[in-house]
């Protein structure tokens, strides 16, 4: 740009801002498919911090429980487990009316989380609210070779049980 002709000075640093803003762009996409908070603090602290971030902001009661001791698990496997749960939030505070969520993560055997809202929703709530994304929670457990599986009914609630 110093060394432009100056008529080109205006469109140079219309370009330059627009690639800046491009780059801002990608990069605020690329913390989208890959949280931060996962690569700077970890799973665990990454999942509290979402779990508290959900009752503040949605005033639903959210609690977060650890059973066992964290194995290693491949960037993709945590990645899944935080959007499963991510997913599973938004839908409680979508869909449910719930008070309460307990959202388990389970290290004895396999690792199991589980997110249970307390209130349930039938087949026409869900037709009617375009699956509530489970299908893309089921996609995510399928890549790392998991098993999604959801339970509801309006007596007992929701649990969502991501198996892997």
């Amino acid at each position: 740009m110093h060394h432009a002709p100056p008529e080109l000075e205006r469109e140079l640093g219309e370009t330059k801002r627009l690639a800046a803003q491009a780059m801002d762009e990608l990069l605020h996409f690329a913390r989208e498919l890959r949280p931060t908070a996962l690569d700077d603090h970890g799973l665990l602290p990454a999942l509290h911090a979402q779990v508290r971030d959900f009752g503040e902001r949605t005033g639903i009661e959210a609690e977060l429980r650890r059973y066992g001791a964290i194995p290693h698990l491949s960037d993709e496997q945590q990645l899944v487990i935080y959007r499963v749960t991510q997913e599973s939030l938004s839908n409680v505070a979508q869909h449910s009316r719930a008070r309460h969520v307990r959202v388990e993560l389970s290290f004895t055997g396999r690792t199991v989380l589980k997110v249970r809202d307390g209130r349930g929703f039938t087949a026409m709530t869900r037709a009617r609210n375009g699956g509530l994304g489970l299908s893309g929670m089921r996609e995510r457990a399928l890549q790392i070779d998991g098993r999604l599986a959801i339970r509801s009914d309006t007596r007992s609630g929701t649990l969502v049980e991501l198996v892997m």
